[in-house]
């Protein structure tokens, strides 16, 4: 119905590398009962919402936005099964817990001290940008529309990062349509494989699940 509804709008679906619409305006349909929830309603929601003002912000295309937005989708499904998962509102609940654990590791292996990942998405390193802009704190990423615009924020960071590392180490194998094959080592902190050509995506189960969770949501887009 929802679906039936948008075309008569005149929105129609969205394929990355096919739609290059910079300004369209852009929505995003669960089609999984896993994804039909208030909480990824109201992320999905914020990533469509605030789709010109993260644009005008980093200066990135229509099409590039669209693609990170199912994107992070597939890190919310993975990072937290959509908000549901009892890893992550045990996590939520006892932070410091969480941080007396990684400092009792670092001092028995010497190493520095991680920050926690926190939120929907479990964002270890907060864009600036963004937090700055619309008031974004570790804490308050368990609300769905603060993880969609940090997620966004870092997401395309991200991307920029890996369109360098491709022109740096001429990694001509990265090309625009494996970006969701390579974006999620930088998210877990496994650039390094990418540099040094280890990164096995189709081996890699966080990669795999993500994209899984990418395919719960179809996208449409809308001429302005």
């Amino acid at each position: 119905m929802e679906i039936s509804l948008l075309q008569d709008q005149e929105f129609q679906p969205w394929k990355w590398q096919e739609s290059v619409c910079d300004d369209c305006q852009i929505m995003l349909i669960p089609t999984a009962e896993i994804v039909d929830t208030i909480k990824v309603r109201r992320f999905i929601q914020a990533l469509a919402v605030n789709k010109p003002e993260l644009q005008k912000i980093y200066k990135i295309s229509g099409a590039e936005y669209t693609l990170l937005a199912q994107i992070s989708v597939g890190i919310l499904g993975r990072e937290s099964l959509f908000g549901e998962s009892s890893r992550y509102k045990i996590k939520e609940s006892m932070p410091w817990l969480v941080k007396a654990a990684k400092v009792t590791k670092a001092v028995a292996t010497g190493s520095s001290v991680s920050p926690n990942s926190r939120g929907l998405t479990q964002i270890k390193f907060l864009p600036t940008q963004v937090s700055e802009r619309f008031g974004i704190t570790p804490e308050n990423l368990d609300i769905p529309e603060n993880a969609a615009i940090a997620t966004m924020g870092y997401l395309i960071e991200a991307l920029g990062q890996l369109k360098n590392r491709i022109r740096i180490y001429r990694l001509e194998h990265i090309t625009p349509d494996r970006y969701a094959d390579y974006l999620p080592y930088i998210y877990f902190g496994r650039s390094r494989a990418i540099i040094d050509k280890t990164a096995r995506p189709e081996q890699n189960a966080y990669v795999q699940a993500l994209k899984k969770y990418m395919n719960l949501i179809e996208v449409f887009e809308r001429q302005p």
